[in-house]
């Protein structure tokens, strides 16, 4: 018996079959031999090692005729570094296949490295050879060998370019855990190594050790998700191995009013310790400008003489630019608040004031976490509760839910009437006054 063999150059641009010569069974048999001027054995043995009883079989296994050739690493004087193998297409011919390794160098500073993660590769080649596996029909492509940590390092910078650094803070965080665990369970190991078991076995991880809740957990999902998505566009990997995971049932979130009387104790308190701060409480109750938004306003968002405050889409959670309008007593209250102020001053600086700096934002949770537990309020009431109470309310008083959906920057309108449905402590009253007789 004996088979056609063909030379196939494989790398990301393509293919080029080279004149087909005949191997036979011995040829086949020799083939690291013919090719290295050494034994397969010492070949095998330059990257695995192996006992007296693996090199046996593995010798015993060489007699045995097969559709494939197992893997090398070699470094050519023309081609350089190339991982070397055999199999047999569909026509029956053996073709060699060569995967060019110069461009993933690169990413190495010691050849030693290099070499070690190409070892890797010829194994996991290897391994998929002896299960059945067929590089025809499929494009030879280095970057699935490229180390994930490379892959999660390009994935930042490419992110930071695009994003907010205050959004980077959830990317780098994912990536921070998922490389820890990475870096715990196979080190160095390659984007396409990375199967659905071990996305698995990763979110077994994050809900065994970190113990999120649902909302957290599926949250860590969409950003593995997000990752192995953008991961498959590059190339670094053939499938998205979170797509099939399910996400977890969540909690509804709760949402606290803030009811009128409540609001006005807060207001007093601040009066009298941050007056500024009641501006920030009005923008997110009535402007429904969410705190992280008030945050980045400059005094040029501002338009008083219209009567509202611009958020640009660089500046909204959403993205998208909207007007904000403004009642006519915060409209007095920022008057005085902006008073000689510079366009390119941010509103909230230092001592809450308009400045060039922008004040820490943690200080806006700081302050209300101070009233709150002065005033002894339940640990649910938050400033984001202002913007939830507005909401409710303004629909509650008969403004149309179209509207309120524009003024609250939401997407749809299903989004806009959940909040119509908190309990209401003048319900009974209302329904019994204006409710039709039998």
């Amino acid at each position: 018996m004996s088979y056609k063999s063909k030379s196939v150059s494989k790398s990301v641009t393509g293919s080029s079959p080279v004149r087909p010569t005949r191997i036979d069974n011995q040829a086949l048999r020799q083939c690291w031999s013919v090719s290295t001027g050494t034994n397969s054995a010492q070949i095998f043995n330059s990257f695995v090692s192996l006992t007296k009883e693996e090199k046996k079989m593995f010798a015993n296994n060489l007699k045995t005729p097969r559709n494939y050739i197992p893997a090398i690493l070699k470094h050519q004087p023309s081609h350089g570094w190339v991982i070397e193998y055999y199999a047999i297409d569909p026509e029956g011919i053996m073709r060699r296949m060569v995967v060019k390794m110069n461009q993933l160098k690169k990413r190495f500073t010691l050849t030693a490295d290099f070499k070690s993660h190409c070892n890797m590769v010829v194994c996991n080649i290897n391994a998929k050879l002896a299960s059945g596996w067929t590089p025809f029909g499929e494009q030879q492509n280095t970057r699935l060998y490229t180390p994930i940590g490379d892959v999660m390092g390009e994935y930042l910078r490419e992110k930071a370019e695009e994003l907010r650094p205050d959004t980077m803070v959830n990317y780098r965080s994912f990536v921070k855990v998922f490389s820890t665990w990475i870096n715990q369970i196979c080190p160095g190991a390659h984007c396409s190594l990375f199967n659905k078991v071990m996305a698995v076995k990763f979110m077994d991880y994050l809900r065994d050790t970190h113990k999120l809740s649902g909302r957290a957990w599926n949250n860590r999902l969409k950003q593995a998700r997000a990752f192995f998505s953008w991961a498959l566009e590059k190339c670094y990997v053939a499938q998205n191995p979170f797509a099939s995971i399910k996400t977890k049932r969540e909690q509804p979130k709760k949402r606290v009013m803030i009811p009128k009387e409540t609001r006005a104790r807060i207001s007093e308190y601040f009066a009298s310790t941050i007056p500024q701060y009641n501006v920030l409480m009005q923008l997110v109750y009535s402007a429904l400008i969410r705190p992280k938004e008030a945050w980045r306003l400059k005094i040029a968002n501002i338009n008083l003489s219209e009567g509202y405050i611009s958020v640009e889409s660089e500046e909204s959670k959403t993205h998208y630019s909207r007007i904000a309008a403004l009642t006519p007593k915060l409209r007095e209250d920022i008057a005085r608040m902006i008073s000689g102020a510079k366009q390119t001053d941010y509103l909230f600086s230092k001592n809450y004031t308009p400045g060039a700096k922008q004040i820490v934002y943690s200080r806006f949770r700081k302050e209300w976490d101070i009233m709150r537990k002065a005033l002894r309020l339940p640990p649910e009431m938050q400033l984001y509760s202002l913007r939830d109470t507005g909401i409710h309310e303004m629909l509650k008083s008969g403004i149309d839910p179209l509207t309120v959906m524009q003024h609250a920057d939401h997407h749809d309108l299903s989004m806009t009437t959940r909040y119509a449905n908190h309990v209401d402590r003048h319900l009974v009253e209302t329904i019994c006054a204006k409710a039709p007789r039998f």
